[in-house]
Order: C-alpha cells, then structure tokens, then sequence
C-alpha cells in the first residue's frame, strides 16, 4: 500500500499527531483503517488492517490515523524489557542468519495479520496488566507464557531485514531509557536534575554530560515522560482532562492543554475524542 492511496473515497476521517515518543518496543495491532508512521528520517511506512506493526524503542514518530468505511481499531503494547530480552536471546541465531547488511533498514516494521493474532495479543495484554496478574501467582510460570505469546505475535517479522536490528537496539539500555523510566514511574513528583541523580547513583554534572552525548536532557525527557503517560491515560477514556494534568504531576490545567499541543500539535480532548469515538 503507497501514501497516495490513502487519499482514497472510502477513508472518511483523519488524525495527525505529531513528535510521539516510543519509549520501549511496542506492538500495534491493527484490526480495521489506515496508520502510518513517519520517523525521525521522514520515511513514511504505511499499514493497512488487518496486521501487528512492531516500533522500535526510543524514537519520536509522527502517526496518521485514518477510518476507512468509517472504522478504525488498534491497540498498543509496551513489551517489558525483561521480556523482550528473554525473547531475544531466543532467536538471536536466526536474526543473524536472515539478516542482510546491504539492506536498508528501518525503526518501525509491518506484518499482514495471521490467523489467531489477535487473540495471542489480546491475552498478552492482559497477562501484562496488573489486574491480571493475579491469574498466575507464581511469578515464573506468567513470564513463561509471556515470552511464548511474544514469540508467536513476532514470528512474522523474522524475515524482516529490519527487525533484526529494532529488536536488537531495542534490548540495550541506555542511560537516556534508565533516566525516563524513573520518571515516568512517578510522573506526578516534582522531579530535579538533583533526584534523578541521586537515584541512579551519578553527579549531576555527569548525568548532563552522559545524556548530552545521547543527544537528550534532563528537561527533555521530563517532559517527554508526562506526555507519553498523558496519552496513555487519555486513550484508555477513564479519564477526563483535569484528572490526567494532575496524575502527570501539572498543578495547571491550562499550562497541561498547552505543552500537550506544543507537543502533538492537538489538544487533549480532541486527542481523546479521537481516540475513544
């Protein structure tokens, strides 16, 4: 499917939201329309339902929602990292037997939906919440079925050349990822340079050097961690505006609606309403 089909009859309705960060690897399922993603090089991939979209951690995306024949239906999941390390050391023979060096590669890559895909995602999902948990008391046997979910909604990117490399980047941590973590954890505490520091055992001044040369700051990932978990709430639709500038830690309703759209160029409630028509 190419850009310019999307400007087709059927398509009856369209979102843009700007600079999205992707915080971890993160699974799309697409049931019904159109998204497509732009990333940092401004290299558009486009997917059409049904199918799984894989994103590769750590990037800022530009997202095009469409309804085609008036629907459009995706969830989205965050992969722990302990998992998807569980999930790599598995496969990382057959990566490097497919992969091709003189290939050019991408961050974010599409799989056409297979048969029980979304049921394997949907109970990925929900052994990865914390209310269900609780299924599994034994802590060892939920990660098992996790990392044998995973396999199964990922078998279809194997041969991707790119996926090799998302999945790759994607298990390393860097100092950026402990940084953010850590904040988006407790997004409602006033955090400073001087906590983050403390927490991870490093002095400020090295802690700005270190995420200077990871082409970030301090600042910019504070505020990059309250949008992202200010997305999350929005889309689950259990959450009006107020509530969410308040569990993101903005004692200003009004200075929330407007780093939200400095950021994503769309307001909250038009990103809600979006999200939950």
């Amino acid at each position: 499917m190419n850009f310019s089909s999307l400007c087709s009859s059927d398509i009856c309705e369209h979102i843009n939201i700007y600079n999205v960060y992707i915080p971890s690897f993160t699974l799309v399922s697409l049931r019904n329309g159109c998204i497509s993603f732009t990333d940092e090089k401004k290299r558009t991939i486009s997917c059409d339902a049904p199918g799984i979209i894989a994103l590769e951690r750590d990037q800022f995306v530009d997202i095009l929602l469409q309804e085609v024949e008036g629907h459009l239906a995706f969830d989205v999941l965050e992969i722990p990292h302990s998992i998807l390390t569980q999930v790599y050391e598995l496969i990382v023979e057959k990566l490097r037997a497919e992969a091709d060096a003189n290939k050019t590669t991408y961050r974010i890559v599409f799989s056409k939906d297979f048969n029980i895909e979304k049921d394997v995602f949907d109970s990925l999902k929900k052994l990865l919440t914390a209310e269900e948990k609780t299924m599994f008391p034994e802590h060892g046997y939920a990660e098992y079925v996790s990392v044998y979910y995973l396999l199964l909604l990922i078998s279809g990117f194997i041969s991707d050349n790119s996926f090799s490399g998302i999945i790759t980047r994607s298990v390393s941590q860097s100092l950026k990822y402990k940084v953010y973590n850590l904040i988006y954890a407790e997004p409602s505490r006033q955090w400073r340079l001087d906590d983050v520091s403390a927490a991870i055992f490093m002095s400020t001044s090295t802690l700005k050097r270190k995420l200077a040369t990871e082409g970030t700051t301090f600042s910019e990932l504070y505020i990059t961690a309250r949008m992202k978990l200010a997305c999350k709430l929005l889309r689950t639709g259990k959450h009006n505006v107020t509530s969410v500038a308040v569990l993101c830690g903005y004692d200003s309703v009004s200075y929330f609606i407007s780093c939200f759209k400095k950021q994503f160029n769309i307001t909250p409630s038009a990103f809600m309403k979006s999200m939950n028509h």
